[in-house]
């Protein structure tokens, strides 16, 4: 087992979503001592689309704002899996989530449709796609680390900046906010938040005021609220307000 060390149980279950292009049932070739997968865990359903029955279902990952911004990162690996006929969508609420062993079965399987044909991995929860190879390297026979998983994103409102994570509603957690952030603090509040992440994906729960180290000789009082608004369309997820 791979355990969450701080882990508690709020009933806020991981939320996951993610699509396998160019993959259909005939690439889930999943090999337990290859891929480290016991199983799809409880809550998460694996979807099998074609372009001749899901079309427009399909054609939806790649308009709007989400197409918009995985096009502007990466225009030719848009192309090559826009073209596909067919993908997966990984989707659903893990129900056990005490350790992180949910989170290495659903890397194991999208590695199994990398090694079997894959095209490309879109998760939808950081509006990130990545080649089977940068997958690979980044995710595949590595520890579980929020930090992998969760992307920070940095705004400019008027003369500040504006800091946010999408993604830790695959670890059950709220995500983070922090707003006003002076041009000269943004690299400090990045760091900041990062601890956050990796002790929120760790399990941790964060109440009113929390005490950050970013090493020996620095330590930040971080004021935390939490809101409770998982309508928003910036994060998808409850999310922590915080300022120091």
């Amino acid at each position: 087992m791979m355990e969450r060390k701080y882990y508690n149980d709020i009933d806020y279950k991981p939320f996951l979503f993610y699509v396998v292009f160019g993959v259909s049932e005939d690439n889930m070739q999943v090999s337990k001592t290859k891929h480290h997968v016991d199983e799809v865990p409880a809550g998460i359903d694996v979807m099998c689309l074609n372009r001749t029955n899901n079309n427009d279902y399909i054609e939806n990952f790649f308009r709007g704002a989400i197409g918009d911004i995985i096009k502007e990162r990466n225009e030719e690996l848009y192309n090559i899996c826009r073209e596909q006929d067919k993908c997966v969508v990984i989707q659903g609420a893990a129900i056990e989530d005490a350790t992180f062993d949910y989170m290495r079965n659903i890397v194991g399987v999208m590695q199994a449709f990398v090694d079997n044909g894959a095209v490309g991995i879109l998760d939808l929860l950081t509006f990130t796609l990545f080649s089977p190879k940068a997958y690979t390297e980044k995710f595949f026979e590595k520890d579980i680390n929020a930090q992998d998983h969760v992307v920070i994103l940095i705004s400019k409102t008027g003369d500040n900046y504006w800091l946010h994570t999408r993604g830790m509603s695959k670890f059950g957690r709220p995500d983070i906010s922090m707003e006003n952030v002076a041009e000269s603090n943004v690299p400090l509040c990045k760091n900041i938040i990062n601890q956050m992440i990796y002790y929120g994906g760790e399990g941790a729960v964060f109440k009113e005021q929390i005490k950050i180290n970013l090493s020996s000789e620095e330590s930040y009082i971080v004021n935390t609220e939490f809101i409770n608004d998982f309508d928003n369309d910036d994060f998808n997820n409850a999310y922590y307000k915080i300022s120091l």
